[in-house]
């Protein structure tokens, strides 16, 4: 029999208790070399567990490279970008109860589609992801970011708390980056099922493990002052006056950059960059036209900024202009050299690329690019909050009776399986077998992520190697920061599933409009719907449809669910075939495909035993 009853009506209160990790008070991570583990025992003394309403707690303070400039966690999900994958077993540690791989991946997919204006200011309070502020953002036409708060972002100090508008400005360090509080809902079937409160004492506790991802994949830098993202964002330049008539040629040197009040750059507290940071200038349209910044010895560099400062123009209508102080630099002509022309062309960081392009015949240095970048995190005071549900005593007595005397308690929750496969992007038509053998399955997402081995500078800069997320005349182009943590079409034309033995729907479902990234199709968005709300996550929005592409299919609709085990499961992918210029593309990307197969499995406990069937 089962003790528990949908129906069932106790008297309850409810307590918070904190539960601390249980391997150390602090962890740190340098990127490029991974993340530890952390874990957490949910003593049997907790009793019942409301997951719904406890959460991961802990505190993260960023730290950069050699070169100074701003960074901060994943924008789009924060501090749930930390969790790599995460795992759930009874107290003893005898049985896993619930095991979800690259559990980032799947928050990826949930927010991306679970999101709306409230949604994501809620979690840019709790979780540390940001949202596009007035302060920050551009007039010149750029598509809306989340990546470019400097004056109310929570990991690092405002300009305005260095000192007063006008002196010189300090050395941008990493103490000026600031100690984080992010609190976590947990998106596992255990913590995050609302109907049922959770018997911990009845399991003997609960043992959790969690790895952590490595700073470089997590890590990121502003979109405001980066050439590969929303060009049109960055600072313009305004001249080498105040005035804005002279512009750097020839031989002369110059050691003075005025900022265009345009993009909302009219204070020191709205400049994106930092004392310290390095600098190049390329035309606000096409950053691979760059001007040939140089040495007086003609070697190519980036200068550095050695001020910051805020210059009365001297007119009353014209107002005051930021005024960076550089090293002593020179626009060759020579080679790449381009002329430079006021508010045609833009700043932009070279703090983590360094790698100048040739666009021309010349002579011009190539810098070496850099390789990787050593941003860090260090997490401390990690804990698990846990809402504690207190039941009438004579409740609790009574269940551990009849657990005794062979009765049993019988838990569904809701949960998801991540199975991974390699796709070579040389593979046009691939079969994936997806060989699960869940006999309640709901539903299948699959996120196809870009399987490339980036360097830690490719990952935090989002640099040239890194897969385009559109190809928008207003943002130039728009290389992905999220790359492994999102899903990529890289030229698919169709897909359509195999389940036992019928192929579904009866017709393959093309994709191919999206490949421009301007464009949708319905019939997948239906699909992937569907898949949506069987796997629980209300689907508020498709805006990143395009930047964040996964494929779903709903197994059953409403309560229904399929028994997947020995029965054919599989996922057919169908690339365009066509390489001849001007009519198709090729796939460019290696692809891990991560399919999420979202299920209802039963905790089941009797006596001192506990068993999980799928």
């Amino acid at each position: 029999m089962s003790y528990w009853q949908n129906n069932d009506k106790v008297q309850l209160s409810q307590t918070q208790v904190s539960i601390p990790s249980t391997n150390g008070l602090s962890y740190s991570g340098t990127a490029g070399t991974g993340g530890r583990r952390v874990d957490f025992e949910i003593p049997p003394s907790v009793k019942f567990l409301d997951g719904k309403n406890s959460y991961l707690q802990f505190d993260i303070k960023l730290g950069m490279g050699a070169v100074p400039t701003r960074l901060q966690l994943d924008p789009f999900i924060g501090g749930q970008s930390v969790v790599k994958n995460l795992r759930i077993y009874s107290g003893n540690r005898a049985v896993l109860l619930e095991e979800i791989s690259d559990y980032n991946v799947k928050v990826q997919m949930q927010y991306s589609y679970n999101q709306d204006e409230s949604i994501r200011q809620m979690r840019a309070l709790k979780e540390g992801s940001l949202v596009p502020t007035i302060k920050s953002r551009g007039n010149l036409g750029t598509s809306v970011s989340n990546n470019i708060d400097i004056t109310t972002n929570p990991y690092y100090k405002p300009i305005s708390a260095y000192g007063a508008a006008g002196a010189a400005s300090p050395d941008f360090v990493n103490g000026d980056y600031l100690t984080a509080k992010v609190s976590l809902p947990i998106h596992s079937g255990i913590f995050a099922d609302s109907t049922k409160v959770f018997p911990v004492m009845a399991t003997q506790g609960l043992y959790i493990e969690v790895d952590l991802e490595d700073p470089g994949r997590i890590i990121k830098q502003l979109d405001s002052v980066n050439k590969n993202r929303r060009l049109q964002q960055n600072p313009l330049f305004h001249g080498v006056d105040v005035a804005g008539t002279n512009m750097p040629t020839g031989a002369t040197d110059y050691t003075e950059i005025f900022l265009s009040q345009l993009n909302s750059v009219q204070s020191i507290e709205q400049c994106p960059f930092v004392k310290g940071e390095t600098i190049g200038i390329c035309s606000k349209t096409d950053p691979l036209t760059q001007a040939n910044l140089t040495k007086a010895d003609g070697t190519s560099f980036h200068p550095k900024i050695t001020d910051i400062t805020l210059i009365d123009s001297g007119a009353p209508a014209t107002g005051s202009f930021v005024k960076l102080t550089v090293e002593s630099f020179r626009n060759s002509a020579v080679g790449t050299g381009v002329a430079v022309t006021t508010d045609n062309f833009i700043l932009f960081s070279t703090a983590i690329d360094q790698k100048r392009v040739e666009v021309a015949a010349g002579k011009a240095e190539i810098l070496a690019p850099i390789t990787q970048y050593a941003a860090t995190y260090e997490i401390s005071n990690m804990e698990i909050v846990c809402q504690q549900v207190e039941l009438d005593p004579r409740y609790e007595q009574g269940m551990m009776a009849q657990l005794r005397d062979g009765g049993s308690i019988e838990l569904d929750i809701h949960s998801a399986t991540n199975y991974r496969h390699s796709l070579l992007s040389s593979n046009r038509n691939a079969t994936v077998n997806l060989a699960v053998s869940n006999t309640r399955a709901k539903s299948c997402i699959v996120v196809p992520t870009d399987a490339t081995v980036y360097n830690t500078a490719q990952l935090i800069g989002g640099l040239e190697d890194t897969y385009d997320e559109e190809r928008l005349t207003m943002d130039g182009r728009l290389h992905s920061i999220r790359s492994h943590q999102v899903g990529v079409i890289d030229k698919l034309s169709s897909y359509q599933f195999m389940i036992d033995d019928k192929l579904v729907p009866s017709r393959p479902i093309d994709v191919s409009k999206i490949n421009g990234g301007k464009s949708i199709s319905a019939q997948p968005l239906i699909e992937l719907e569907k898949a949506l709300n069987q796997a629980k996550v209300v689907p508020r929005s498709f805006c990143d449809y395009n930047r964040n592409f996964c494929i779903g299919r709903a197994y059953a609709l409403n309560d229904g669910v399929m028994n997947l085990n020995n029965k054919t499961n599989q996922l057919q992918l169908f690339y365009n075939e066509s390489t001849v210029a001007g009519v198709d593309e090729p796939p460019v990307k290696d692809k891990l495909l991560m399919a999420f197969i979202y299920h209802v499995r039963r905790i089941s406990i009797k006596g001192d035993s506990v068993s999980v069937t799928l």
